[in-house]
């Protein structure tokens, strides 16, 4: 994408919305300006409201937005989680181009396996891009990075799903090069344990922020990915506003702080540019939806996952289900589950709706799934298979197709303009960051 490109607008009819889809490049980089350095940082959860409500504690999120790019609402794939979002992030196309549609694998009627190595991704990265260029490249805790042969500085997002005495232990061997973190708990962390880097603790997106300037000053990173993850489980458990959020929201930009500190101390913002932005937003919900209830109910899925006794199930993934056939030719059974669908109670139909597989294929999902069902503002989905199929539950929730829980963008340093930008897609970032770096690169 050239940064002569032209800026196209679409004028959406019958509701009066102008919405402006802008080839980014055209409109954030100054010609003829590359950056040395890039480093790419998601917030995990991140929303616009972090950066621009007084009330937020983020004085390096709105510094960034004031002197440099701001992008308000950054319209997502679908579903818009963690992982499927941070892949489309990195190679800006869509999941059924890239192959990471969820956070966890569907593997039938079997317990689900999350994304957790890069050679499942199907899809040109910007790290495999930046590395064939000659550029050094690095990680940290970056979604489905495991193994990749084109990050050289490498500690991926990556736990053992059984109970281990240290987490940290445990994917030492999974990082690259070899003995890669034990350098970094010793130049730049201290040794790390559940205790002081514990998911969803402030502390471990500080200590991220060590790593990413020690391995920026060592080593002379070219291109630099970092997930800060304490944002998400804040909202998860709270909603959009509590205390504990506003606490997380802090501390992630502490560690933003902690990076741009590091850049100015060392005068390489002239020639560095930092990107923020999320891979979701998130919305409030009061109650739950488990639609696989109703599959046990016509005998179509066992009420307990293991065995191969199964027809139809429903796959969670965000805030939406999506419905796998056993047999993908199986129309009887699709239409069973239709039927079952249409015989809900009118007050049950009216908290999610039906989502085609036309409709699917043309966001980017699996074209595996049959259809797929999409709550309401304020619903979420659940997994459950027995009990209730509506429950009193919240929280927040993301992962909706409507775009009900966009993120946001922050971008400041070299090549950077300042100004703000209505909307632009989720992947229009990987193509951003290539440009910057004085990189072709077309997804």
């Amino acid at each position: 994408m050239s940064h002569r490109s032209s800026i196209n607008q679409t004028l959406c009819k019958g509701a009066a919305l102008l919405l402006l889809c802008f080839a980014v490049a055209a409109t954030s980089l100054a010609a003829g300006r590359t950056s040395k350095h890039v480093i790419l940082i998601t917030i995990d959860g991140m929303r616009a409201e972090m950066v621009t409500d007084s009330t937020m504690p983020s004085p390096n999120l709105k510094r960034m937005k004031r002197d440099g790019l701001f992008v308000r609402r950054i319209k997502g794939i679908t579903p818009t989680a963690t992982y499927p979002s941070h892949i489309t992030i990195v190679t800006g196309v869509k999941p059924a181009r890239h192959n990471i549609y969820y956070n966890a694998q569907f593997t039938g009627n079997q317990a689900t396996v999350p994304y957790w190595y890069a050679d499942s991704i199907k899809a040109t990265t910007i790290w495999e891009a930046a590395d064939r260029a000659g550029l050094t490249t690095a990680s940290l805790f970056w979604p489905v990075s495991t193994g990749s042969e084109h990050i050289r500085y490498n500690v991926p997002e990556f736990w053992s799903t059984q109970r281990v005495a240290n987490q940290l232990e445990y994917i030492k061997p999974y990082c690259t090069p070899a003995g890669i973190l034990d350098e970094l708990e010793r130049e730049a962390t201290g040794k790390l344990n559940h205790e002081n880097f514990m998911a969803g603790s402030m502390m471990r997106d500080a200590r991220t922020a060590a790593m990413a300037n020690y391995l920026l000053n060592t080593y002379g990173v070219n291109l630099m990915t970092i997930h800060l993850t304490t944002t998400d489980y804040a909202q998860h458990a709270d909603g959009l506003d509590s205390d504990r959020v506003r606490a997380t929201v802090g501390g992630a930009d502490h560690a933003v702080g902690l990076i741009l500190e590091n850049l100015e101390r060392r005068h390489l913002l002239d020639s560095t540019t930092v990107i923020v932005c999320g891979d979701h937003g998130f919305v409030n919900y009061q109650r739950t939806l488990a639609p696989n209830v109703w599959l046990v109910q016509e005998g179509l899925l066992s009420g307990k996952p293991g065995n191969d006794n199964w027809k139809a199930a429903f796959h969670g993934a965000g805030a939406m289900m999506f419905l796998y056939l056993k047999d993908a030719g199986d129309d009887a059974t699709l239409k069973q589950v239709r039927k079952k669908l249409a015989s809900l109670p009118q007050e049950t139909r009216a908290l999610f709706r039906i989502v085609e597989k036309d409709k699917l294929a043309e966001v980017g999902c699996d074209p595996r799934v049959a259809l797929a069902l999409e709550p309401v503002k304020g619903v979420a989905v659940a997994t459950a298979r027995t009990g209730a199929d509506v429950r009193q539950a919240s929280g927040g929730k993301h992962g909706y197709l409507s775009g009900i829980d966009p993120t946001t963008l922050v971008a400041y340093g070299c090549g950077i303009d300042r100004q703000e930008i209505p909307v632009m897609n989720q992947t229009d970032i990987a193509p951003l960051v290539m440009q910057l770096l004085g990189i072709d690169f077309r997804p």
